[in-house]
């Protein structure tokens, strides 16, 4: 964790060095052209929409490589992904899109200064600028990027996209307008050589365009791959109002902690919700859990006939493509001695395929490099814990403790007949609530605590720069705390790193 924030601050001065290093270089090419003098007489305004406008075209070109799914799983797999954080690529993308809105304010303001400045000190030399700006490209589409922008950025806040992703994911498709309106910006040439009257002006079509093919290629084959033969072969209700998918397609070939995107043409044509695979490809099967939370889960269970009663029989099986599998860093378990797995709620997905092949190798006696694996699971409902209890079981049963610690906690409150039925049953052999070996905790875990005796427990001798992995799905808000305690625990011996899974 802490190399991983020393990255992170690393990031961040790179990121805005390169920002500021553009605009300054933009701004006094602009200022010292001999041929712009003309121009130039408006004063700083001019240099400052040069250099904003040069920083915008490097960041429009850049902004799509980061969400080119197939590139960023190729950099993933390759050396790059020991030196680069390739897992925050979305994180890269948001700072990317940050700083365009930085810029586009500079840019556009400060190019109605410089139309107020043409009109008021160069219309005496021909120089018209309040007409150009709104009826010819430049000034047209400027604004139109502007009004896509708005609706972008506002249904991309957290809140927003949380409550309605619908309404975020159809905005976010402006982003095709938005780059053929950027095409044709610089159609309308504001900046014009004195001499010849030739544009002066950069081109950010010659990154622009390569880059947008680039993605347009990435899409097709998306959709190709997508589109090849994919089965539903079984639904499963499981408590606390969550569904199992499980889906056969040959052509899918995945790791365990992988992640893929689902389509159900019948519920959505466009829309693609990405899933944490629950499965291993042990299995012989592709599984995925989904909670029925938002609008497209709950029209989903509706047209798989699942309610919460239970399920409805006689229902037509929906056509349902897959894309993917996308790496995550849930799939890098095994590059550690010692990892700890942290799933809350429905975040125990990718901890769930994990568990499904330690099981697997144990069974087969494979070698692994991991030695010691924990395993938290926090839950709010105890009907939670029925989604893998079966696999938990198995594992208490087939790998040792020496190997395996299974830690559950409840989150949330009970009812009376379940504190009564934990009292009468308290002396049996297994957990009352998740009928386990181990005993489920009540209310959250003190990860000070648990951080501690997890670095005490790696001997001297194994833990010297012993990497602890701390691989986590979950809410936000959980991932800081991980973060902050993981951070006071480590030290020259031991330190905790954290992988966070990000969508």
């Amino acid at each position: 964790m802490v190399e991983f924030n020393g990255r992170l601050i690393a990031f961040h001065i790179i990121f805005w060095s390169i920002q500021w290093g553009i605009f300054i270089y933009g701004f006094y090419k602009q200022k010292n052209d001999p041929e712009l003098a003309v121009l130039n007489s408006i004063g700083y305004s001019v240099y400052t929409s040069r250099g904003a406008g040069l920083v915008l075209g490097v960041d429009c070109a850049a902004l799509l490589i980061p969400v080119c799914r197939n590139i960023v799983r190729f950099f993933r797999s390759s050396f790059l992904n020991r030196i680069v954080p390739i897992d925050e690529n979305l994180y890269f993308h948001r700072w990317l899109a940050y700083a365009m809105l930085l810029f586009a304010l500079i840019h556009t303001n400060a190019h109605y200064t410089n139309f107020f400045f043409v009109e008021t000190k160069l219309s005496v030399l021909g120089f018209k600028a309040w007409n150009v700006h709104y009826t010819q490209w430049g000034g047209a589409t400027g604004h139109i990027m502007l009004i896509i922008m708005f609706f972008m950025y506002t249904s991309a806040k957290q809140q927003v996209k949380h409550k309605n992703f619908e309404y975020f994911w159809y905005t976010h498709h402006l982003f095709v307008p938005f780059y053929f309106c950027l095409f044709f910006h610089s159609f309308g040439c504001f900046v014009k050589s004195s001499v010849d009257g030739h544009c002066k002006g950069y081109n950010s079509n010659y990154g622009t365009i390569p880059v947008f093919c680039i993605y347009v290629a990435e899409r097709i084959l998306r959709e190709y791959r997508a589109r090849q033969p994919t089965t539903l072969s079984k639904v499963l209700f499981h408590p606390g109002n969550t569904i199992e998918l499980r889906i056969e397609k040959p052509s899918f070939q995945y790791k365990p902690g992988q992640y893929l995107f689902i389509n159900v043409p019948s519920v959505s044509k466009l829309q693609w919700h990405p899933f944490t695979i629950s499965s291993t490809p042990e299995e012989g099967f592709v599984s995925i859990h989904v909670r029925i939370v938002g609008d497209w889960t709950k029209k989903l269970a509706e047209t798989l006939g699942c309610f919460e009663k239970g399920m409805t029989k006689g229902v037509a099986v929906p056509e349902v493509r897959i894309d993917g599998p996308y790496g995550a860093p849930a799939e890098d378990l095994y590059n550690y001695r010692v990892a700890v797995l942290v799933g809350a709620g429905i975040g125990v997905t990718p901890s769930a395929s994990l568990l499904k092949s330690v099981w697997y190798k144990y069974y087969r006696k494979a070698q692994m490099p991991l030695q010691k694996l924990y395993f938290f699971w926090l839950a709010r409902n105890k009907d939670e814990f029925a989604w893998f209890q079966s696999l938990l079981a198995s594992l208490e049963e087939t790998v040792p403790t020496t190997f395996l610690e299974i830690h559950t906690y409840l989150t949330g409150n009970l009812a009376i007949d379940d504190i009564q039925n934990i009292v009468l049953n308290n002396d049996q052999d297994v957990d009352p609530l998740t009928e386990l070996q181990s005993r489920t905790h009540y209310g959250r875990p003190d990860w000070k605590r648990v951080f501690e005796s997890i670095r005490a427990a790696i001997p001297p001798a194994a833990g010297d720069g012993c990497d602890v992995g701390v691989f986590y799905c979950g809410p936000g808000a959980l991932a800081k705390v991980l973060g902050k305690f993981g951070d006071a625990a480590s030290n020259t011996r031991v330190k905790f790193v954290l992988r966070k899974e990000h969508f």
